[in-house]
Protein backbone atom coordinates (compact mmCIF):
# COMPACT_ATOMS: atom_id res chain seq x y z
CA UNK A 1 0.00 0.00 0.00
CA UNK A 2 1.10 3.54 -0.64
CA UNK A 3 1.45 6.37 1.83
CA UNK A 4 -2.01 7.71 1.02
CA UNK A 5 -3.76 4.69 2.51
CA UNK A 6 -1.30 4.20 5.33
CA UNK A 7 -2.23 7.61 6.75
CA UNK A 8 -5.75 6.39 7.47
CA UNK A 9 -6.18 2.76 8.56
CA UNK A 10 -9.46 2.17 10.35
CA UNK A 11 -10.47 -0.48 12.82
CA UNK A 12 -12.77 -2.93 10.96
CA UNK A 13 -15.77 -2.14 13.14
CA UNK A 14 -18.13 -3.96 10.79
CA UNK A 15 -16.25 -7.21 11.36
CA UNK A 16 -15.88 -6.51 15.09
CA UNK A 17 -19.66 -5.99 15.29
CA UNK A 18 -20.32 -9.35 13.64
CA UNK A 19 -17.83 -11.00 15.99
CA UNK A 20 -19.46 -9.41 19.04
CA UNK A 21 -22.87 -10.74 18.02
CA UNK A 22 -21.47 -14.24 17.62
CA UNK A 23 -19.68 -14.10 20.97
CA UNK A 24 -22.85 -12.90 22.68
CA UNK A 25 -24.59 -15.99 21.30
CA UNK A 26 -21.95 -18.46 22.47
CA UNK A 27 -19.92 -18.79 19.25
CA UNK A 28 -16.14 -18.76 19.75
CA UNK A 29 -14.82 -16.21 17.27
CA UNK A 30 -11.51 -14.78 16.05
CA UNK A 31 -10.60 -11.97 13.64
CA UNK A 32 -7.76 -11.71 11.13
CA UNK A 33 -7.42 -8.26 9.52
CA UNK A 34 -5.27 -8.43 6.40
CA UNK A 35 -5.11 -4.62 6.29
CA UNK A 36 -2.60 -4.74 9.13
CA UNK A 37 -1.66 -8.41 9.50
CA UNK A 38 0.44 -9.17 6.45
CA UNK A 39 0.30 -12.96 6.57
CA UNK A 40 1.62 -15.21 3.83
CA UNK A 41 -0.71 -17.93 2.59
CA UNK A 42 1.35 -20.44 4.57
CA UNK A 43 1.09 -18.39 7.78
CA UNK A 44 -2.64 -17.93 7.28
CA UNK A 45 -3.11 -21.65 6.67
CA UNK A 46 -1.21 -22.45 9.87
CA UNK A 47 -3.38 -20.07 11.87
CA UNK A 48 -6.59 -21.51 10.46
CA UNK A 49 -5.42 -25.10 11.00
CA UNK A 50 -4.50 -24.39 14.62
CA UNK A 51 -7.96 -22.95 15.25
CA UNK A 52 -9.95 -25.57 13.32
CA UNK A 53 -13.07 -23.48 12.63
CA UNK A 54 -16.47 -24.75 11.51
CA UNK A 55 -16.93 -21.57 9.47
CA UNK A 56 -14.61 -18.97 7.95
CA UNK A 57 -16.09 -15.69 6.73
CA UNK A 58 -14.65 -13.01 4.45
CA UNK A 59 -15.97 -9.50 3.99
CA UNK A 60 -15.50 -8.38 0.40
CA UNK A 61 -15.26 -5.05 -1.31
CA UNK A 62 -15.14 -5.26 -5.09
CA UNK A 63 -11.40 -4.58 -4.99
CA UNK A 64 -10.74 -7.35 -2.45
CA UNK A 65 -13.06 -10.12 -3.64
CA UNK A 66 -10.34 -11.73 -5.79
CA UNK A 67 -7.93 -11.84 -2.85
CA UNK A 68 -10.69 -13.19 -0.60
CA UNK A 69 -11.35 -16.00 -3.07
CA UNK A 70 -7.65 -16.88 -3.07
CA UNK A 71 -7.62 -17.01 0.73
CA UNK A 72 -10.84 -19.04 0.70
CA UNK A 73 -9.01 -21.66 -1.34
CA UNK A 74 -6.25 -21.63 1.28
CA UNK A 75 -8.90 -22.39 3.92
CA UNK A 76 -10.25 -25.26 1.83
CA UNK A 77 -6.76 -26.73 1.49
CA UNK A 78 -6.15 -26.85 5.24
CA UNK A 79 -9.71 -27.15 6.64
CA UNK A 80 -11.76 -28.80 3.90
CA UNK A 81 -14.82 -29.27 6.12
CA UNK A 82 -15.08 -25.59 7.09
CA UNK A 83 -17.99 -23.66 5.55
CA UNK A 84 -16.57 -20.66 3.67
CA UNK A 85 -18.87 -17.63 3.64
CA UNK A 86 -18.39 -14.36 1.76
CA UNK A 87 -20.26 -11.18 2.63
CA UNK A 88 -19.85 -7.44 2.30
CA UNK A 89 -20.92 -4.83 -0.28
CA UNK A 90 -19.70 -6.68 -3.38
CA UNK A 91 -21.38 -9.93 -2.40
CA UNK A 92 -24.61 -8.16 -1.43
CA UNK A 93 -24.72 -6.53 -4.86
CA UNK A 94 -24.28 -9.78 -6.80
CA UNK A 95 -24.53 -12.92 -4.63
CA UNK A 96 -25.32 -15.39 -7.43
CA UNK A 97 -22.65 -14.01 -9.76
CA UNK A 98 -20.08 -14.11 -6.95
CA UNK A 99 -20.67 -17.84 -6.48
CA UNK A 100 -20.37 -18.36 -10.22
CA UNK A 101 -17.13 -16.39 -10.44
CA UNK A 102 -15.42 -17.54 -7.25
CA UNK A 103 -15.32 -21.23 -6.47
CA UNK A 104 -13.63 -20.65 -3.10
CA UNK A 105 -16.91 -19.42 -1.56
CA UNK A 106 -19.53 -21.91 -0.42
CA UNK A 107 -22.06 -19.28 0.62
CA UNK A 108 -22.76 -15.68 -0.40
CA UNK A 109 -24.36 -13.74 2.46
CA UNK A 110 -26.16 -10.57 1.41
CA UNK A 111 -27.66 -7.72 3.41
CA UNK A 112 -27.17 -7.06 7.12
CA UNK A 113 -24.95 -9.77 8.50
CA UNK A 114 -25.37 -10.44 12.23
CA UNK A 115 -28.37 -12.75 12.33
CA UNK A 116 -27.48 -14.44 9.04
CA UNK A 117 -23.94 -15.22 10.18
CA UNK A 118 -25.17 -16.59 13.51
CA UNK A 119 -27.58 -18.96 11.79
CA UNK A 120 -24.84 -20.08 9.38
CA UNK A 121 -22.52 -20.79 12.32
CA UNK A 122 -25.22 -22.85 13.99
CA UNK A 123 -25.80 -24.83 10.81
CA UNK A 124 -22.04 -25.28 10.25
CA UNK A 125 -21.63 -26.73 13.73
CA UNK A 126 -23.82 -29.65 12.66
CA UNK A 127 -21.00 -31.00 10.50
CA UNK A 128 -19.58 -30.84 7.00
CA UNK A 129 -21.89 -29.75 4.16
CA UNK A 130 -24.72 -28.49 6.39
CA UNK A 131 -28.27 -28.07 5.13
CA UNK A 132 -28.71 -24.35 4.34
CA UNK A 133 -32.31 -24.48 3.19
CA UNK A 134 -34.34 -21.68 4.77
CA UNK A 135 -31.41 -19.54 5.92
CA UNK A 136 -32.57 -16.06 4.92
CA UNK A 137 -30.08 -13.69 3.32
CA UNK A 138 -27.86 -16.26 1.60
CA UNK A 139 -27.16 -17.84 -1.76
CA UNK A 140 -25.43 -21.20 -2.09
CA UNK A 141 -24.78 -24.01 -4.54
CA UNK A 142 -27.01 -27.04 -4.73
CA UNK A 143 -25.59 -29.42 -7.29
CA UNK A 144 -25.20 -27.46 -10.51
CA UNK A 145 -27.76 -24.84 -9.44
CA UNK A 146 -27.50 -21.72 -7.30
CA UNK A 147 -30.18 -21.32 -4.64
CA UNK A 148 -31.00 -17.82 -3.40
CA UNK A 149 -33.04 -17.63 -0.22
CA UNK A 150 -35.31 -14.73 0.76
CA UNK A 151 -33.78 -11.51 2.04
CA UNK A 152 -33.50 -11.15 5.80
CA UNK A 153 -35.34 -8.23 7.42
CA UNK A 154 -33.19 -5.48 8.88
CA UNK A 155 -32.68 -5.39 12.64
CA UNK A 156 -35.20 -2.92 14.06
CA UNK A 157 -33.59 -2.15 17.41
CA UNK A 158 -29.86 -1.54 17.04
CA UNK A 159 -29.56 -1.04 20.81
CA UNK A 160 -29.96 -4.81 21.20
CA UNK A 161 -26.63 -5.37 19.46
CA UNK A 162 -23.52 -5.74 21.64
CA UNK A 163 -20.66 -3.28 21.29
CA UNK A 164 -18.04 -4.22 18.67
CA UNK A 165 -15.48 -6.79 19.87
CA UNK A 166 -12.48 -4.47 19.67
CA UNK A 167 -10.60 -6.79 22.03
CA UNK A 168 -10.32 -9.30 19.17
CA UNK A 169 -8.28 -6.79 17.14
CA UNK A 170 -4.54 -6.39 17.58
CA UNK A 171 -4.90 -2.70 18.37
CA UNK A 172 -1.14 -2.10 18.48
CA UNK A 173 -1.03 -2.66 14.71
CA UNK A 174 -3.31 0.31 13.98
CA UNK A 175 -0.74 3.05 14.39
CA UNK A 176 -2.25 5.69 12.13
CA UNK A 177 -5.41 7.64 12.90
CA UNK A 178 -8.67 6.54 11.24
CA UNK A 179 -9.10 9.90 9.51
CA UNK A 180 -6.78 12.69 8.30
CA UNK A 181 -5.94 15.55 10.58
CA UNK A 182 -6.46 14.29 14.12
CA UNK A 183 -2.84 13.50 14.96
CA UNK A 184 -2.47 16.45 17.30
CA UNK A 185 -5.80 15.92 19.07
CA UNK A 186 -5.61 12.33 20.22
CA UNK A 187 -3.30 9.52 21.25
CA UNK A 188 -5.68 6.64 20.54
CA UNK A 189 -8.51 6.69 18.01
CA UNK A 190 -11.31 4.37 17.01
CA UNK A 191 -14.40 4.37 14.81
CA UNK A 192 -18.03 4.64 15.88
CA UNK A 193 -21.19 3.85 13.96
CA UNK A 194 -24.21 5.43 15.65
CA UNK A 195 -26.69 4.59 12.87
CA UNK A 196 -27.12 2.39 9.83
CA UNK A 197 -28.41 3.34 6.42
CA UNK A 198 -28.96 6.53 4.44
CA UNK A 199 -32.13 8.13 3.12
CA UNK A 200 -30.37 9.57 0.07
CA UNK A 201 -30.18 7.95 -3.36
CA UNK A 202 -26.82 9.07 -4.81
CA UNK A 203 -26.16 7.19 -8.04
CA UNK A 204 -22.57 6.26 -7.14
CA UNK A 205 -23.16 4.97 -3.60
CA UNK A 206 -23.56 1.30 -2.65
CA UNK A 207 -24.83 1.86 0.91
CA UNK A 208 -28.45 1.07 0.07
CA UNK A 209 -27.48 -2.37 -1.26
CA UNK A 210 -26.83 -3.56 2.29
CA UNK A 211 -29.06 -1.30 4.38
CA UNK A 212 -31.71 -0.10 1.86
CA UNK A 213 -32.67 3.58 2.12
CA UNK A 214 -34.03 3.08 5.61
CA UNK A 215 -32.15 4.96 8.33
CA UNK A 216 -31.97 3.39 11.79
CA UNK A 217 -30.51 5.15 14.81
CA UNK A 218 -28.94 3.79 17.95
CA UNK A 219 -30.08 5.67 21.04
CA UNK A 220 -27.76 8.30 22.47
CA UNK A 221 -27.57 6.25 25.69
CA UNK A 222 -26.33 3.19 23.82
CA UNK A 223 -23.73 5.17 21.91
CA UNK A 224 -22.44 6.90 25.04
CA UNK A 225 -22.21 3.56 26.85
CA UNK A 226 -19.97 2.30 24.04
CA UNK A 227 -17.78 5.40 24.31
CA UNK A 228 -17.45 4.87 28.05
CA UNK A 229 -16.38 1.27 27.43
CA UNK A 230 -13.82 2.46 24.88
CA UNK A 231 -12.38 4.91 27.40
CA UNK A 232 -12.27 2.54 30.34
CA UNK A 233 -11.19 -0.65 28.54
CA UNK A 234 -9.04 0.62 25.68
CA UNK A 235 -8.06 4.20 26.53
CA UNK A 236 -9.46 5.72 23.31
CA UNK A 237 -9.86 9.47 23.40
CA UNK A 238 -10.74 10.34 19.80
CA UNK A 239 -13.67 8.95 17.82
CA UNK A 240 -14.33 9.05 14.08
CA UNK A 241 -18.10 8.79 13.64
CA UNK A 242 -18.57 7.02 10.31
CA UNK A 243 -22.32 7.44 9.87
CA UNK A 244 -23.31 8.62 6.41
CA UNK A 245 -25.06 11.65 7.92
CA UNK A 246 -24.42 12.01 11.64
CA UNK A 247 -26.39 15.21 12.24
CA UNK A 248 -29.80 14.26 10.81
CA UNK A 249 -31.58 13.55 14.11
CA UNK A 250 -31.19 16.81 16.00
CA UNK A 251 -32.87 15.66 19.22
CA UNK A 252 -30.55 12.67 19.49
CA UNK A 253 -27.58 14.81 18.46
CA UNK A 254 -28.16 17.21 21.37
CA UNK A 255 -28.09 14.35 23.87
CA UNK A 256 -24.90 12.96 22.38
CA UNK A 257 -23.20 16.35 22.36
CA UNK A 258 -23.99 16.72 26.07
CA UNK A 259 -22.56 13.25 26.68
CA UNK A 260 -19.43 13.83 24.60
CA UNK A 261 -18.75 17.07 26.45
CA UNK A 262 -19.16 15.36 29.84
CA UNK A 263 -16.79 12.57 28.81
CA UNK A 264 -14.15 15.02 27.58
CA UNK A 265 -13.47 13.26 24.28
CA UNK A 266 -12.64 14.62 20.84
CA UNK A 267 -14.33 13.41 17.69
CA UNK A 268 -15.04 14.04 14.00
CA UNK A 269 -17.91 13.10 11.71
CA UNK A 270 -19.33 12.99 8.20
CA UNK A 271 -22.56 14.75 7.32
CA UNK A 272 -24.31 16.69 4.56
CA UNK A 273 -24.06 20.41 3.85
CA UNK A 274 -27.85 20.69 4.09
CA UNK A 275 -27.96 18.99 7.49
CA UNK A 276 -25.99 21.57 9.54
CA UNK A 277 -26.26 25.20 10.55
CA UNK A 278 -24.12 27.73 12.40
CA UNK A 279 -25.62 27.06 15.84
CA UNK A 280 -25.30 23.29 15.48
CA UNK A 281 -21.69 23.47 14.35
CA UNK A 282 -20.77 25.80 17.24
CA UNK A 283 -22.32 23.32 19.70
CA UNK A 284 -20.48 20.45 18.06
CA UNK A 285 -17.20 22.33 18.46
CA UNK A 286 -17.96 23.00 22.14
CA UNK A 287 -18.64 19.26 22.61
CA UNK A 288 -15.21 18.24 21.33
CA UNK A 289 -15.69 18.01 17.56
CA UNK A 290 -12.43 18.63 15.71
CA UNK A 291 -13.42 18.11 12.08
CA UNK A 292 -16.51 17.78 9.91
CA UNK A 293 -16.47 16.17 6.45
CA UNK A 294 -18.88 16.84 3.60
CA UNK A 295 -19.44 15.14 0.27
CA UNK A 296 -19.46 17.69 -2.56
CA UNK A 297 -18.51 15.43 -5.49
CA UNK A 298 -18.82 18.14 -8.18
CA UNK A 299 -18.84 21.91 -8.62
CA UNK A 300 -21.37 21.63 -11.43
CA UNK A 301 -25.09 21.99 -10.66
CA UNK A 302 -25.83 19.81 -13.69
CA UNK A 303 -23.62 16.97 -12.49
CA UNK A 304 -24.87 17.11 -8.90
CA UNK A 305 -28.43 16.87 -10.20
CA UNK A 306 -27.58 13.92 -12.45
CA UNK A 307 -25.93 12.00 -9.59
CA UNK A 308 -28.89 12.84 -7.28
CA UNK A 309 -26.74 14.62 -4.73
CA UNK A 310 -29.58 17.01 -3.81
CA UNK A 311 -27.40 19.89 -2.60
CA UNK A 312 -26.84 23.37 -4.01
CA UNK A 313 -23.71 25.47 -4.35
CA UNK A 314 -25.18 27.96 -1.89
CA UNK A 315 -25.64 25.21 0.71
CA UNK A 316 -22.07 24.03 0.14
CA UNK A 317 -20.59 27.49 0.62
CA UNK A 318 -22.80 28.23 3.64
CA UNK A 319 -21.88 24.97 5.41
CA UNK A 320 -18.12 25.35 4.92
CA UNK A 321 -18.15 29.00 5.96
CA UNK A 322 -20.19 28.13 9.07
CA UNK A 323 -17.84 25.30 10.02
CA UNK A 324 -14.84 27.58 9.73
CA UNK A 325 -16.52 30.26 11.86
CA UNK A 326 -17.19 27.57 14.47
CA UNK A 327 -13.46 26.73 14.52
CA UNK A 328 -13.81 23.28 12.97
CA UNK A 329 -11.42 21.73 10.50
CA UNK A 330 -13.19 20.71 7.28
CA UNK A 331 -12.80 17.90 4.78
CA UNK A 332 -14.39 17.59 1.33
CA UNK A 333 -14.90 14.64 -0.98
CA UNK A 334 -14.84 15.00 -4.77
CA UNK A 335 -15.20 12.57 -7.68
CA UNK A 336 -13.61 12.97 -11.10
CA UNK A 337 -16.18 11.72 -13.64
CA UNK A 338 -18.98 11.14 -11.14
CA UNK A 339 -21.36 11.12 -14.10
CA UNK A 340 -20.07 9.79 -17.43
CA UNK A 341 -21.12 12.98 -19.22
CA UNK A 342 -18.91 15.26 -17.08
CA UNK A 343 -16.77 17.66 -19.14
CA UNK A 344 -13.38 19.25 -18.54
CA UNK A 345 -15.07 22.59 -17.89
CA UNK A 346 -17.10 20.96 -15.11
CA UNK A 347 -13.99 19.45 -13.51
CA UNK A 348 -12.50 22.95 -13.53
CA UNK A 349 -15.70 24.22 -11.90
CA UNK A 350 -15.17 21.65 -9.15
CA UNK A 351 -11.63 22.88 -8.50
CA UNK A 352 -12.89 26.47 -8.44
CA UNK A 353 -15.54 25.58 -5.86
CA UNK A 354 -12.97 23.66 -3.81
CA UNK A 355 -10.74 26.73 -3.68
CA UNK A 356 -13.74 28.88 -2.73
CA UNK A 357 -14.78 26.74 0.28
CA UNK A 358 -11.12 25.94 1.11
CA UNK A 359 -11.39 22.65 3.03
CA UNK A 360 -8.44 21.73 5.23
CA UNK A 361 -8.40 18.23 3.73
CA UNK A 362 -9.63 16.88 0.42
CA UNK A 363 -10.22 13.42 -0.99
CA UNK A 364 -10.40 13.25 -4.80
CA UNK A 365 -11.54 9.91 -6.17
CA UNK A 366 -11.70 8.67 -9.73
CA UNK A 367 -15.23 7.54 -10.58
CA UNK A 368 -15.72 3.89 -9.66
CA UNK A 369 -18.91 2.15 -10.86
CA UNK A 370 -19.51 -0.19 -7.94
CA UNK A 371 -21.83 -3.15 -8.57
CA UNK A 372 -25.40 -2.58 -7.49
CA UNK A 373 -25.31 1.18 -8.02
CA UNK A 374 -27.22 3.18 -10.60
CA UNK A 375 -23.86 4.40 -11.88
CA UNK A 376 -22.80 0.81 -12.62
CA UNK A 377 -25.92 0.29 -14.72
CA UNK A 378 -25.51 3.64 -16.50
CA UNK A 379 -21.89 3.03 -17.42
CA UNK A 380 -22.53 -0.54 -18.49
CA UNK A 381 -25.46 0.53 -20.68
CA UNK A 382 -23.37 3.34 -22.17
CA UNK A 383 -20.55 1.01 -23.18
CA UNK A 384 -18.02 2.67 -20.88
CA UNK A 385 -16.97 -0.57 -19.19
CA UNK A 386 -15.23 -3.66 -20.61
CA UNK A 387 -17.26 -6.85 -21.04
CA UNK A 388 -14.96 -8.70 -18.63
CA UNK A 389 -14.39 -6.81 -15.42
CA UNK A 390 -11.22 -7.00 -13.35
CA UNK A 391 -12.56 -6.46 -9.83
CA UNK A 392 -9.11 -5.57 -8.52
CA UNK A 393 -9.34 -2.37 -10.57
CA UNK A 394 -12.12 -1.15 -8.27
CA UNK A 395 -9.87 0.12 -5.44
CA UNK A 396 -10.15 3.82 -6.48
CA UNK A 397 -6.63 4.61 -5.31
CA UNK A 398 -3.77 2.47 -6.59
CA UNK A 399 -5.03 0.88 -9.82
CA UNK A 400 -5.66 2.12 -13.34
CA UNK A 401 -9.40 2.12 -14.09
CA UNK A 402 -10.51 -0.30 -16.79
CA UNK A 403 -13.41 2.01 -17.70
CA UNK A 404 -13.76 5.45 -19.27
CA UNK A 405 -16.39 8.17 -19.59
CA UNK A 406 -17.83 10.10 -22.51
CA UNK A 407 -15.08 12.73 -22.47
CA UNK A 408 -12.27 11.10 -20.46
CA UNK A 409 -10.17 8.03 -21.16
CA UNK A 410 -8.89 5.87 -18.30
CA UNK A 411 -5.59 7.79 -18.43
CA UNK A 412 -7.44 11.11 -18.48
CA UNK A 413 -9.32 10.25 -15.27
CA UNK A 414 -6.08 9.53 -13.41
CA UNK A 415 -4.33 12.60 -14.84
CA UNK A 416 -7.24 14.83 -13.80
CA UNK A 417 -7.21 13.38 -10.29
CA UNK A 418 -3.50 14.17 -9.94
CA UNK A 419 -3.95 17.60 -11.53
CA UNK A 420 -6.74 18.42 -9.07
CA UNK A 421 -4.74 17.29 -6.06
CA UNK A 422 -1.63 19.24 -7.10
CA UNK A 423 -3.44 22.42 -8.10
CA UNK A 424 -5.23 22.45 -4.76
CA UNK A 425 -2.50 21.27 -2.39
CA UNK A 426 0.22 23.51 -3.84
CA UNK A 427 -1.85 26.69 -3.62
CA UNK A 428 -0.43 29.25 -1.13
CA UNK A 429 -3.74 29.37 0.75
CA UNK A 430 -3.75 25.63 1.38
CA UNK A 431 -0.07 25.57 2.38
CA UNK A 432 -0.56 28.39 4.88
CA UNK A 433 -3.70 26.73 6.25
CA UNK A 434 -1.84 23.45 6.72
CA UNK A 435 1.05 25.16 8.51
CA UNK A 436 -1.45 26.74 10.90
CA UNK A 437 -2.46 23.25 12.11
CA UNK A 438 1.07 22.38 13.20
CA UNK A 439 1.10 23.25 16.89
CA UNK A 440 3.10 20.35 18.31
CA UNK A 441 6.01 18.08 17.48
CA UNK A 442 3.58 15.21 17.05
CA UNK A 443 1.58 17.22 14.53
CA UNK A 444 4.76 18.17 12.68
CA UNK A 445 5.78 14.52 12.37
CA UNK A 446 2.28 13.63 11.20
CA UNK A 447 2.10 16.27 8.47
CA UNK A 448 5.65 15.63 7.24
CA UNK A 449 5.07 11.87 7.04
CA UNK A 450 1.64 12.24 5.45
CA UNK A 451 2.84 14.89 3.01
CA UNK A 452 5.78 12.80 1.84
CA UNK A 453 3.55 9.79 1.32
CA UNK A 454 0.99 11.90 -0.49
CA UNK A 455 3.45 13.39 -2.99
CA UNK A 456 5.15 10.04 -3.48
CA UNK A 457 1.76 8.62 -4.39
CA UNK A 458 0.91 11.46 -6.78
CA UNK A 459 4.26 11.85 -8.51
CA UNK A 460 5.93 8.44 -8.50
CA UNK A 461 3.43 5.63 -7.95
CA UNK A 462 2.54 3.74 -11.11
CA UNK A 463 -1.05 2.55 -11.21
CA UNK A 464 -1.39 -1.21 -11.34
Amino acid sequence: MGGLEKSSVQHPINIASLAAFLLANGIDTRIVDFEVEHLSDKEFAARVSDYGPDLVGFTCLSATVVAANRLAKVVKSCCPDALVVAGGPHISAMPERSLQEFEGFDVAAFGEGEETLLELCQRASEGAKPNLHGVRGVAYRSGSETVTEESRPLINDLDKLPFPARHLLNLDLYRAGPTPGVADSACRSTVLFTSRGCTEDCTFCASKITFSRRLRFRSSEHVLAEVKQCIEKFGFDHYTIDDDTFTLNRKRLKKMLDGFAALGISWDCDTRVNAVDQDMLAKMKAAGCKKVAFGIESGSDRIRNLIKKRITEEQIITAFDAAKRAGLATEAFFIIGSHPSETLDEVQMTLKLAKRVAPDFIVVNVVTPFPGTELYDTMQAGGYMPETLDWEKFDCTHTQPSWHTEHFSSDDLVRLQRWFYLRYSLSPRFILSTLSHIKSLKALRYYVSTGLGFFKYLLFERRR
